[in-house]
Protein backbone atom coordinates (compact mmCIF):
# COMPACT_ATOMS: atom_id res chain seq x y z
CA UNK A 1 0.00 0.00 0.00
CA UNK A 2 1.22 3.40 -0.65
CA UNK A 3 0.36 7.01 1.05
CA UNK A 4 0.46 9.96 -0.41
CA UNK A 5 0.30 13.17 1.22
CA UNK A 6 0.17 16.54 -0.86
CA UNK A 7 0.80 19.63 1.38
CA UNK A 8 1.94 23.33 0.82
CA UNK A 9 0.96 26.58 1.80
CA UNK A 10 -2.92 27.74 0.92
CA UNK A 11 -3.93 28.77 -2.11
CA UNK A 12 -0.43 26.92 -4.34
CA UNK A 13 -2.64 24.23 -6.02
CA UNK A 14 -2.82 21.58 -3.49
CA UNK A 15 -6.38 19.87 -4.07
CA UNK A 16 -5.07 20.07 -8.10
CA UNK A 17 -2.11 17.97 -7.54
CA UNK A 18 -3.86 15.60 -5.16
CA UNK A 19 -7.12 15.13 -7.53
CA UNK A 20 -4.33 14.92 -10.51
CA UNK A 21 -2.39 12.55 -8.78
CA UNK A 22 -5.28 10.08 -7.78
CA UNK A 23 -6.52 10.17 -11.48
CA UNK A 24 -2.59 9.47 -12.45
CA UNK A 25 -2.63 6.46 -10.24
CA UNK A 26 -5.83 4.83 -11.16
CA UNK A 27 -4.68 4.96 -14.75
CA UNK A 28 -1.83 2.83 -13.89
CA UNK A 29 -4.41 0.33 -12.32
CA UNK A 30 -4.02 0.51 -8.46
CA UNK A 31 -7.28 0.96 -6.52
CA UNK A 32 -6.93 4.66 -5.36
CA UNK A 33 -8.82 6.81 -2.84
CA UNK A 34 -8.43 10.66 -2.43
CA UNK A 35 -8.93 11.67 0.97
CA UNK A 36 -9.68 15.17 1.85
CA UNK A 37 -9.60 16.41 5.49
CA UNK A 38 -9.25 20.34 5.16
CA UNK A 39 -12.56 21.28 6.66
CA UNK A 40 -13.02 23.75 3.48
CA UNK A 41 -13.61 21.15 1.23
CA UNK A 42 -13.26 21.28 -2.51
CA UNK A 43 -12.03 18.38 -3.49
CA UNK A 44 -15.47 17.53 -5.27
CA UNK A 45 -15.27 20.95 -6.77
CA UNK A 46 -11.99 20.24 -8.41
CA UNK A 47 -13.85 16.85 -10.23
CA UNK A 48 -16.87 19.39 -11.00
CA UNK A 49 -19.26 17.21 -9.35
CA UNK A 50 -22.47 18.32 -9.37
CA UNK A 51 -23.08 18.37 -5.68
CA UNK A 52 -25.19 20.88 -3.27
CA UNK A 53 -22.76 23.48 -1.29
CA UNK A 54 -22.40 21.15 1.72
CA UNK A 55 -22.55 17.50 0.53
CA UNK A 56 -24.84 14.83 1.66
CA UNK A 57 -22.86 12.35 1.47
CA UNK A 58 -22.19 12.34 5.10
CA UNK A 59 -18.46 11.93 5.00
CA UNK A 60 -18.17 8.64 2.13
CA UNK A 61 -16.35 7.29 -0.41
CA UNK A 62 -18.00 8.59 -3.77
CA UNK A 63 -16.73 7.12 -7.02
CA UNK A 64 -15.47 9.07 -10.02
CA UNK A 65 -14.37 6.75 -12.48
CA UNK A 66 -12.41 3.29 -13.15
CA UNK A 67 -10.27 2.37 -9.89
CA UNK A 68 -10.69 5.82 -8.48
CA UNK A 69 -12.83 7.15 -5.46
CA UNK A 70 -12.83 9.87 -3.41
CA UNK A 71 -13.85 10.93 0.25
CA UNK A 72 -14.46 14.54 1.91
CA UNK A 73 -14.28 13.90 5.51
CA UNK A 74 -17.65 14.86 7.64
CA UNK A 75 -16.58 15.17 11.28
CA UNK A 76 -19.76 16.15 12.51
CA UNK A 77 -21.22 13.17 10.73
CA UNK A 78 -18.07 11.38 12.11
CA UNK A 79 -19.26 12.57 15.93
CA UNK A 80 -21.78 11.89 15.82
CA UNK A 81 -21.92 8.50 14.54
CA UNK A 82 -19.21 7.22 16.73
CA UNK A 83 -17.93 9.56 19.55
CA UNK A 84 -21.49 11.15 20.71
CA UNK A 85 -19.87 10.99 24.22
CA UNK A 86 -16.95 13.44 23.33
CA UNK A 87 -19.43 15.52 20.85
CA UNK A 88 -22.42 15.69 23.28
CA UNK A 89 -19.47 16.69 26.28
CA UNK A 90 -18.12 19.53 24.12
CA UNK A 91 -21.66 20.95 22.79
CA UNK A 92 -23.12 21.22 26.69
CA UNK A 93 -20.24 22.85 27.75
CA UNK A 94 -20.99 25.48 25.00
CA UNK A 95 -24.28 25.90 26.14
CA UNK A 96 -23.07 26.24 29.60
CA UNK A 97 -21.01 29.30 28.49
CA UNK A 98 -24.07 31.38 26.87
CA UNK A 99 -24.59 29.49 23.18
CA UNK A 100 -27.44 28.97 21.80
CA UNK A 101 -28.03 24.91 21.49
CA UNK A 102 -27.85 25.29 17.51
CA UNK A 103 -24.99 27.19 17.61
CA UNK A 104 -23.30 24.87 20.19
CA UNK A 105 -24.09 21.80 17.97
CA UNK A 106 -22.29 23.37 15.12
CA UNK A 107 -19.11 24.41 16.78
CA UNK A 108 -19.00 21.34 19.28
CA UNK A 109 -16.11 20.19 17.45
CA UNK A 110 -12.23 19.96 19.00
CA UNK A 111 -9.78 21.45 17.67
CA UNK A 112 -7.26 18.46 15.83
CA UNK A 113 -10.55 15.99 15.48
CA UNK A 114 -10.57 16.44 11.65
CA UNK A 115 -6.86 14.98 11.99
CA UNK A 116 -7.84 12.17 14.42
CA UNK A 117 -10.74 10.98 11.58
CA UNK A 118 -8.41 11.49 8.86
CA UNK A 119 -5.79 8.84 10.86
CA UNK A 120 -8.53 6.71 11.94
CA UNK A 121 -9.61 6.61 8.42
CA UNK A 122 -6.61 6.20 6.83
CA UNK A 123 -5.21 3.20 9.57
CA UNK A 124 -8.72 1.44 8.83
CA UNK A 125 -8.37 1.36 5.28
CA UNK A 126 -4.20 0.35 5.31
CA UNK A 127 -5.75 -2.63 7.55
CA UNK A 128 -8.66 -3.71 5.27
CA UNK A 129 -6.43 -3.70 2.14
CA UNK A 130 -9.22 -1.88 -0.14
CA UNK A 131 -7.31 0.14 -1.62
CA UNK A 132 -3.63 0.32 -3.13
CA UNK A 133 -2.99 3.80 -3.23
CA UNK A 134 -4.27 6.96 -0.72
CA UNK A 135 -3.77 10.12 -1.67
CA UNK A 136 -4.58 12.75 1.18
CA UNK A 137 -5.39 16.12 -0.14
CA UNK A 138 -4.27 17.56 3.36
CA UNK A 139 -4.98 21.66 4.87
CA UNK A 140 -2.61 24.02 5.08
CA UNK A 141 0.89 23.40 6.00
CA UNK A 142 0.89 24.20 9.92
CA UNK A 143 -2.65 22.42 9.92
CA UNK A 144 -0.92 19.60 8.05
CA UNK A 145 1.98 19.36 10.93
CA UNK A 146 -0.93 19.08 13.36
CA UNK A 147 -1.85 15.89 11.43
CA UNK A 148 1.15 14.26 11.26
CA UNK A 149 1.82 15.03 15.46
CA UNK A 150 -1.48 14.34 16.98
CA UNK A 151 -1.02 10.66 17.40
CA UNK A 152 1.95 10.96 19.14
CA UNK A 153 0.05 13.46 21.23
CA UNK A 154 -3.19 11.53 22.09
CA UNK A 155 -0.28 8.68 22.77
CA UNK A 156 1.65 11.10 25.71
CA UNK A 157 -2.16 11.94 27.00
CA UNK A 158 -3.02 8.18 27.24
CA UNK A 159 0.11 7.15 28.55
CA UNK A 160 0.75 9.44 31.16
CA UNK A 161 -2.99 11.58 31.93
CA UNK A 162 -5.66 9.24 30.98
CA UNK A 163 -5.95 6.91 33.95
CA UNK A 164 -5.68 9.51 36.53
CA UNK A 165 -7.99 11.92 35.12
CA UNK A 166 -10.51 9.30 35.11
CA UNK A 167 -10.18 8.38 38.92
CA UNK A 168 -9.83 11.88 39.81
CA UNK A 169 -13.13 12.50 37.66
CA UNK A 170 -14.73 9.37 39.59
CA UNK A 171 -13.78 10.80 43.01
CA UNK A 172 -15.24 14.31 41.89
CA UNK A 173 -18.65 13.27 40.29
CA UNK A 174 -20.39 12.52 43.46
CA UNK A 175 -19.83 15.52 45.34
CA UNK A 176 -20.96 17.55 42.21
CA UNK A 177 -24.46 16.34 42.77
CA UNK A 178 -24.77 18.52 45.90
CA UNK A 179 -23.76 21.57 43.84
CA UNK A 180 -26.13 20.78 41.05
CA UNK A 181 -27.20 20.39 37.15
CA UNK A 182 -25.12 23.51 35.91
CA UNK A 183 -21.79 22.17 38.10
CA UNK A 184 -22.22 18.65 36.45
CA UNK A 185 -22.19 19.80 32.89
CA UNK A 186 -18.24 20.80 33.54
CA UNK A 187 -17.21 17.08 34.34
CA UNK A 188 -17.55 14.05 31.71
CA UNK A 189 -18.87 11.28 32.17
CA UNK A 190 -16.73 7.88 32.36
CA UNK A 191 -17.81 7.14 28.75
CA UNK A 192 -16.28 10.41 27.69
CA UNK A 193 -12.80 8.86 28.70
CA UNK A 194 -14.00 5.48 27.61
CA UNK A 195 -14.44 6.92 24.17
CA UNK A 196 -10.66 8.66 24.18
CA UNK A 197 -9.11 4.76 25.12
CA UNK A 198 -11.05 3.54 22.29
CA UNK A 199 -9.93 6.35 20.19
CA UNK A 200 -6.41 5.86 21.08
CA UNK A 201 -7.05 2.41 20.23
CA UNK A 202 -8.37 3.02 16.54
CA UNK A 203 -4.82 5.04 15.68
CA UNK A 204 -2.53 2.25 17.09
CA UNK A 205 -0.08 1.11 13.95
CA UNK A 206 -0.70 4.81 12.17
CA UNK A 207 2.76 6.60 13.78
CA UNK A 208 4.32 4.07 12.32
CA UNK A 209 2.90 4.04 9.32
CA UNK A 210 3.37 7.18 8.61
CA UNK A 211 6.93 7.38 8.93
CA UNK A 212 7.74 4.12 7.11
CA UNK A 213 9.53 6.10 4.09
CA UNK A 214 8.38 2.70 1.82
CA UNK A 215 4.82 3.50 2.44
CA UNK A 216 4.12 7.29 3.21
CA UNK A 217 5.77 10.02 1.25
CA UNK A 218 5.02 13.36 1.21
CA UNK A 219 4.99 15.90 -1.98
CA UNK A 220 5.03 19.60 -1.47
CA UNK A 221 3.42 22.29 -3.87
CA UNK A 222 4.55 25.51 -4.19
CA UNK A 223 4.57 28.70 -6.30
CA UNK A 224 8.11 30.45 -7.23
CA UNK A 225 7.29 33.37 -4.81
CA UNK A 226 9.59 34.62 -1.91
CA UNK A 227 6.97 33.70 1.09
CA UNK A 228 5.42 30.69 -0.46
CA UNK A 229 8.87 29.50 -1.20
CA UNK A 230 10.58 30.31 2.26
CA UNK A 231 6.89 28.80 3.75
CA UNK A 232 7.84 25.37 1.38
CA UNK A 233 11.46 25.19 3.05
CA UNK A 234 10.08 25.34 6.63
CA UNK A 235 7.54 22.42 5.92
CA UNK A 236 10.43 20.50 4.59
CA UNK A 237 12.72 20.90 7.71
CA UNK A 238 9.50 19.81 9.76
CA UNK A 239 8.36 17.03 7.93
CA UNK A 240 12.28 16.08 8.60
CA UNK A 241 12.03 16.33 12.32
CA UNK A 242 8.92 14.21 12.09
CA UNK A 243 10.69 11.36 10.39
CA UNK A 244 8.77 11.50 7.17
CA UNK A 245 9.91 11.20 3.88
CA UNK A 246 9.36 13.92 1.30
CA UNK A 247 9.71 12.64 -2.71
CA UNK A 248 8.49 15.22 -5.06
CA UNK A 249 8.53 19.13 -4.96
CA UNK A 250 6.35 20.48 -7.46
CA UNK A 251 6.16 24.61 -8.62
CA UNK A 252 2.80 24.82 -9.78
CA UNK A 253 1.40 28.49 -11.52
CA UNK A 254 4.49 29.06 -13.44
CA UNK A 255 3.85 31.99 -16.04
CA UNK A 256 4.93 31.72 -19.70
CA UNK A 257 8.40 33.90 -21.02
CA UNK A 258 6.96 36.30 -23.35
CA UNK A 259 6.91 39.97 -23.23
CA UNK A 260 4.00 41.94 -21.83
CA UNK A 261 2.11 43.05 -18.72
CA UNK A 262 3.61 39.65 -16.51
CA UNK A 263 6.90 39.77 -18.20
CA UNK A 264 8.83 41.16 -14.86
CA UNK A 265 6.99 38.50 -12.98
CA UNK A 266 8.57 35.86 -15.29
CA UNK A 267 11.62 36.69 -14.68
CA UNK A 268 11.61 37.21 -10.95
CA UNK A 269 9.73 33.59 -10.93
CA UNK A 270 12.71 32.05 -13.05
CA UNK A 271 15.30 33.00 -10.08
CA UNK A 272 13.12 31.26 -7.74
CA UNK A 273 13.01 28.26 -9.77
CA UNK A 274 16.94 28.31 -9.73
CA UNK A 275 16.79 29.02 -6.05
CA UNK A 276 14.02 26.10 -5.11
CA UNK A 277 16.43 23.38 -7.18
CA UNK A 278 19.41 24.26 -4.72
CA UNK A 279 17.18 24.11 -1.84
CA UNK A 280 15.51 20.86 -2.15
CA UNK A 281 18.23 18.17 -3.99
CA UNK A 282 18.30 15.69 -4.03
CA UNK A 283 14.46 15.37 -4.15
CA UNK A 284 12.58 15.77 -7.57
CA UNK A 285 11.53 18.72 -9.15
CA UNK A 286 8.25 18.87 -10.87
CA UNK A 287 7.17 22.07 -13.13
CA UNK A 288 4.18 22.84 -14.46
CA UNK A 289 3.44 25.72 -16.53
CA UNK A 290 0.36 28.06 -15.76
CA UNK A 291 -3.08 26.28 -17.86
CA UNK A 292 -4.88 28.96 -19.77
CA UNK A 293 -7.98 28.05 -17.48
CA UNK A 294 -8.47 26.75 -14.64
CA UNK A 295 -7.89 22.85 -13.81
CA UNK A 296 -11.74 21.35 -12.93
CA UNK A 297 -12.99 18.67 -14.21
CA UNK A 298 -12.02 15.00 -15.44
CA UNK A 299 -10.69 16.43 -18.64
CA UNK A 300 -8.81 19.26 -17.64
CA UNK A 301 -7.49 17.06 -14.63
CA UNK A 302 -6.52 13.94 -16.77
CA UNK A 303 -4.16 16.50 -18.50
CA UNK A 304 -2.74 18.15 -15.70
CA UNK A 305 -1.65 15.12 -14.30
CA UNK A 306 0.08 14.02 -17.90
CA UNK A 307 1.69 17.14 -17.77
CA UNK A 308 2.80 16.22 -14.00
CA UNK A 309 3.79 12.80 -14.34
CA UNK A 310 4.00 12.20 -17.70
CA UNK A 311 4.38 8.36 -18.10
CA UNK A 312 5.35 7.98 -14.29
CA UNK A 313 3.54 5.82 -12.15
CA UNK A 314 2.36 8.21 -9.58
CA UNK A 315 2.10 5.64 -6.85
CA UNK A 316 6.04 5.39 -7.11
CA UNK A 317 8.48 6.19 -4.31
CA UNK A 318 11.06 9.12 -5.94
CA UNK A 319 12.77 9.38 -3.09
CA UNK A 320 13.59 6.28 -0.33
CA UNK A 321 15.08 7.83 2.66
CA UNK A 322 14.21 8.03 6.38
CA UNK A 323 14.85 11.59 7.76
CA UNK A 324 15.75 10.33 11.58
CA UNK A 325 16.78 7.46 13.35
CA UNK A 326 18.26 5.99 16.29
CA UNK A 327 22.05 4.28 16.29
CA UNK A 328 23.88 2.20 18.50
CA UNK A 329 27.59 3.46 18.43
CA UNK A 330 29.24 1.26 20.97
CA UNK A 331 28.11 -0.14 23.87
CA UNK A 332 28.15 3.11 25.67
CA UNK A 333 27.01 5.59 23.20
CA UNK A 334 23.97 5.56 20.81
CA UNK A 335 22.72 8.61 18.39
CA UNK A 336 19.88 9.88 17.16
CA UNK A 337 19.99 11.89 13.97
CA UNK A 338 16.97 14.19 12.39
CA UNK A 339 17.21 16.15 9.28
CA UNK A 340 16.22 20.06 9.98
CA UNK A 341 17.62 21.20 6.42
CA UNK A 342 17.32 25.42 6.64
CA UNK A 343 17.35 25.65 10.44
CA UNK A 344 19.42 28.06 11.97
CA UNK A 345 21.93 26.21 14.68
CA UNK A 346 21.53 29.45 17.23
CA UNK A 347 17.74 28.41 17.29
CA UNK A 348 18.05 24.68 17.77
CA UNK A 349 17.53 24.06 21.65
CA UNK A 350 17.70 20.49 23.07
CA UNK A 351 16.54 19.14 26.43
CA UNK A 352 15.28 16.50 28.32
CA UNK A 353 11.84 15.90 29.90
CA UNK A 354 10.92 12.51 31.35
CA UNK A 355 11.01 9.56 28.84
CA UNK A 356 11.15 11.90 25.67
CA UNK A 357 13.74 13.99 24.03
CA UNK A 358 12.85 17.81 23.54
CA UNK A 359 13.60 19.24 19.87
CA UNK A 360 13.18 22.95 19.80
CA UNK A 361 13.46 25.26 16.66
CA UNK A 362 12.24 28.87 16.99
CA UNK A 363 8.37 28.37 17.85
CA UNK A 364 8.29 24.72 16.79
CA UNK A 365 8.72 21.97 19.65
CA UNK A 366 9.05 18.05 18.87
CA UNK A 367 8.45 15.59 21.79
CA UNK A 368 10.34 12.33 20.46
CA UNK A 369 9.53 9.58 22.85
CA UNK A 370 13.13 7.74 22.91
CA UNK A 371 13.15 3.92 23.36
CA UNK A 372 13.81 1.79 26.48
CA UNK A 373 17.63 1.47 25.94
CA UNK A 374 18.54 5.21 25.76
CA UNK A 375 15.86 6.79 28.38
CA UNK A 376 18.80 5.87 31.39
CA UNK A 377 21.37 6.96 28.85
CA UNK A 378 22.87 11.00 29.60
CA UNK A 379 22.31 13.52 26.91
CA UNK A 380 26.00 13.99 26.14
CA UNK A 381 26.02 16.47 23.32
CA UNK A 382 24.35 17.82 19.87
CA UNK A 383 25.95 19.24 16.62
CA UNK A 384 24.47 20.20 12.91
CA UNK A 385 26.29 19.56 10.42
CA UNK A 386 25.14 18.91 6.50
CA UNK A 387 21.47 19.66 7.70
CA UNK A 388 21.30 16.99 9.95
CA UNK A 389 21.43 17.48 13.70
CA UNK A 390 22.99 14.80 15.49
CA UNK A 391 22.38 14.02 19.57
CA UNK A 392 24.76 11.80 21.40
CA UNK A 393 23.20 9.53 24.34
CA UNK A 394 26.12 8.30 27.05
CA UNK A 395 25.86 5.97 29.99
CA UNK A 396 26.32 7.70 33.07
CA UNK A 397 30.06 8.07 33.74
CA UNK A 398 31.00 5.53 36.88
CA UNK A 399 31.97 7.40 40.24
CA UNK A 400 35.27 5.76 42.17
Amino acid sequence: MRIILISGKGGVGKTTVAAATGLASARKGHRTLVLSFDLAHSLSDSFDLQTELLSRTKGLPVCICENLDIQEIDVQEEMERHWKEIYSFSASLMVGGGLEQVMADEVAIMPGMEDIVALINLNQYAQAGEYDVIVLDCPPTSETLRFVSISTTLDWYVRKRLTTDRRMAKLVRPLLRHLGEAARLYLPEDEYFATLENIFNRLKGVDELLRDPTVTTVRLVTNAEKMVVRETQRAFMYFCMYGITIDGVVINKIMPREDGYFSAWAATQLEYIEAIKSYFEPVPISKLQMFPSEVCGLEALDDFSRRLYREEDASRIFVDAPSYGFKKVNDREYSLEIGVPFAPRDQIDISRKEDDLVVRIGTFKRNIPLPRSIQNLDTAGASVEDGRLTVRFCKPAVVA
